[in-house]
């Protein structure tokens, strides 16, 4: 009898616990639910409200990423580069400010991100270099390319290189391009990174972007995202992407097909760009990287991740998977190496961001702070207009009554697609 009540007290003990613990499930449940409900609905389109609700997320357990591929040397193809004074800039003072502005501009305000500094065996940093680089940057991280990551496709050689393509273009430039273009996807899903922005050593923010670019990406069912446009002669071959597009005659629209043939040569500026990693890893991303990278265009045409990412983005993403980040101040400006031109913006600029900043201060404060670099330069001669300063190739571009202008409209949805 005894042992009889005490199976049925152990019994009731054991429901009494498993009830306790639905109730937590369930409430747990429901309040989870009931905080998605009300961010979906505060959040839609809302780029500061997306921003605000995930302000206090840790970095430590994150799946956003930041990139960079440094040079702490002089650049592998550009060699030394000189300012209007003729003072060399270096790697690792470009770098230090473009972290000094992304860290005071971005990443102070939303933390949750990691920070990977890419660099190859030939141009490790130092102790000292990565101390002053990491010093209250907990997000930020040094990574070495090699193996696999940095190094040629099989049945090329170093010897080949004079027979190649625009052959003054270093291997090392090449390999940068073939990881942006091609490997970078499979290296940060295997370190569990879904979404990754992309920034250079020479990529400035100039003003406080108010909210979470990574989940605005996420909220907004967003592919890809780029800063600026720009006029890009396309050197994926033709008749490689007409015969993929032959040998799969259902992998993008026929619309998306028309406005890629229409004008192959507009192109994503692609020094800064935010993407969802799965899909450069999926069909039918994944299968035409894979035909282009196999074809070793990118070494032996110097074919660059500018146009690979610009070709793959516009055939298979359709414009409202894509967004035109234009709230930003963004700088990304390279300068002539060549004697005639020594020192002056050669590609490239300042986008000034809407909203961003008053007339005033763009004409007297950005604009002027751009133009004195170069004041002292008889060479140079930098345009300023009201909305960008710099070079004619995303001047050009930019402007939505341009040869670009028709695509830019499909994406800020200004036309139909």
């Amino acid at each position: 009898m005894r042992s009889s009540m005490s199976s049925s007290l152990r019994l009731l003990m054991l429901l009494i616990g498993l009830i306790s613990v639905l109730q937590i499930i369930l409430f747990n449940y429901l309040h989870v639910h009931a905080e998605t409900k009300s961010n979906n609905a505060s959040s839609t389109g809302n780029k500061i409200s997306i921003a605000t609700r995930h302000k206090t997320q840790s970095y430590k357990h994150t799946t956003d990423v930041i990139v960079y591929l440094a040079q702490f040397k002089d650049h592998s193809t550009y060699g030394a580069q000189y300012d209007a004074h003729q003072n060399a800039i270096t790697g690792l003072s470009k770098l230090n400010k473009s972290l000094d502005l992304l860290y005071t501009n971005y990443v102070h305000h939303f933390p949750a991100c990691h920070i990977l500094i890419f660099h190859d065996a030939s141009d490790t940093p130092t102790a000292e270099v990565k101390s002053i680089l990491s010093k209250n940057r907990p997000q930020l991280q040094f990574r070495q390319l090699d193996g696999k990551w940095w190094e040629l496709p099989y049945g090329l050689k170093p010897q080949d290189r004079a027979k190649w393509k625009r052959s003054s273009f270093s291997i090392g430039y090449r390999h940068m391009m073939r990881w942006f273009a091609i490997l970078i996807w499979e290296y940060l899903a295997n370190e569990g990174y879904t979404h990754v922005m992309r920034m250079d050593d020479d990529s400035y923010l100039h003003s406080q972007i108010k909210y979470n670019l990574f989940d605005y990406m996420r909220d907004n069912n967003k592919r890809y995202g780029f800063r600026m446009p720009v006029v890009e002669d396309s050197n994926v071959p033709y008749e490689m992407v007409n015969a993929f597009l032959k040998q799969h005659p259902h992998v993008a629209s026929p619309n998306l097909i028309a406005s890629y043939k229409q004008n192959r040569e507009i192109a994503f500026y692609n020094n800064w760009f935010i993407a969802d990693i799965l899909f450069f890893l999926s069909p039918p991303a994944s299968l035409l990287l894979d035909v282009i990278d196999k074809s070793k265009i990118i070494y032996t045409n110097r074919t660059g991740d500018l146009a690979i990412h610009s070709t793959v983005v516009r055939l298979f993403l359709h414009p409202e998977q894509i967004e035109y980040f234009r709230d930003f101040t963004y700088e990304h400006m390279t300068l002539c190496s060549r004697e005639i031109c020594r020192g002056c913006p050669q590609n490239g600029g300042v986008a000034r961001g809407i909203g961003a900043h008053s007339d005033e201060e763009w004409f007297h404060v950005v604009g002027k702070h751009i133009a004195d670099r170069f004041r002292d330069n008889p060479k140079c001669l930098v345009p300023m207009g009201e909305d960008f300063i710099g070079a004619d190739d995303v001047r050009e571009c930019s402007r939505l009554r341009s040869q670009c202008g028709y695509y830019l409209k499909m994406l800020l949805g200004v036309a139909a697609p």
